[in-house]
């Protein structure tokens, strides 16, 4: 990147990332427990694998990160046998060696990784509707390609050929893309979660005030995700090199957003269960006696535990007649 005055080093933008890096991974790891005792539990209720797997690779993928990060440092700053002053900027100023493209390739995995969640989330907000997320996993698909591309290009990378440029290009369409599919697969998620819990009055919706639902949301979408992207969009944009300060920790940044997601949609529907009516009690002008539905982690299903109908027929039947459209969190 250029140089802009009282722009911080690229060095030390490397080494207060990792900072940060080792801060988030810290969050993450306390998370990690709680997320995997749910998924096991959900797994021996019928929960598909792949969610698991996935949350499993971008463990994987987030701890090599922290140990990449962590070996660079060493042989950045790290007096040899010899005596010899070490050099950092030939450790970080090199985006084709090993260490530094096996850094790259694990942002733009647990980004793509981490997209796929936010994407299957929408869906699983949106009561399986495969038309609410064309446009979601059509921008999944352009993110994938050109971190691919992006990572590709970096390897193509020899002493005397600069193609920092290509590159800067690549990664900042890499980042935009992916904020816009978090942004809207989030935006989406807020707005079904916000138009379900207007349904419960707020004695039964285990929140006392207008600010615990805005946290509850937060908690069940992808917003500080969102925000981290976008400061990596604007530091890529204006050339300083505090994006490098941004982009190492953005893995346990990803991983800890993403677990507390699960926890949190979990936790949202376990609180609602307590606080639920009998369900002999009307929360809308529905027909049905049943209470809003709620999303878990992969299934459609009403207050009381029991799957929603997903066909308008079965509905219908359930319903005595009346068909009513469900909605779930």
């Amino acid at each position: 990147m250029p140089i802009i005055q009282g722009d911080i080093s690229e060095v030390n933008a490397n080494l207060v990332g990792l900072w940060l890096q080792l801060l988030a991974t810290g969050a993450y790891i306390v998370y990690l427990p709680h997320c995997a005792i749910i998924l096991t539990r959900k797994l021996r209720q019928g929960l598909s694998r792949w969610l698991p797997a996935v949350c499993l690779l971008i463990f994987a993928a987030t701890m090599l990160d922290v140990v990449t990060g962590l070996v660079m440092a060493y042989d950045a700053f790290a007096i040899q046998g010899d005596g010899e002053v070490p050099d950092p900027n030939v450790i970080y100023g090199n985006p084709s060696s090993k260490l530094s493209l096996m850094k790259n390739a694990m942002n733009i995995v647990v980004a793509i990784l981490s997209d796929i969640i936010i994407v299957y989330r929408t869906y699983i907000v949106w009561n399986l509707n495969i038309w609410a997320i064309l446009t979601p996993v059509g921008l999944l698909a352009s993110d994938t390609a050109l971190g691919i591309w992006a990572v590709w290009t970096l390897a193509q990378t020899m002493p005397g050929n600069d193609i920092s440029a290509t590159v800067t290009l690549r990664v900042r369409y890499f980042f935009i893309i992916t904020f816009v599919l978090n942004v809207l697969c989030s935006g989406m998620i807020c707005y079904k979660i916000w138009r379900v819990q207007s349904l419960f009055p707020r004695e039964f919706s285990g929140r006392g005030s207008y600010t615990g639902r805005i946290l509850e949301i937060i908690g069940q979408s992808a917003i500080i995700y969102c925000a981290h992207l976008l400061i990596l969009i604007i530091t890529n944009c204006m050339g300083t090199n505090y994006f490098f300060m941004f982009i190492v920790p953005l893995p346990p940044v990803g991983a800890y957003v993403f677990s507390m997601i699960i926890v949190r949609a979990q936790e949202s529907i376990s609180k609602r269960r307590l606080a639920a009516p009998p369900a002999s009690l009307r929360f809308s002008s529905a027909t049905s006696p049943r209470v809003p539905t709620e999303i878990a982690l992969e299934n459609v299903s009403d207050s009381e535990g029991e799957d929603v109908p997903r066909s308008r027929e079965a509905r219908v039947s359930s319903n005595g007649g009346n068909a009513s459209p469900k909605e779930g969190v």
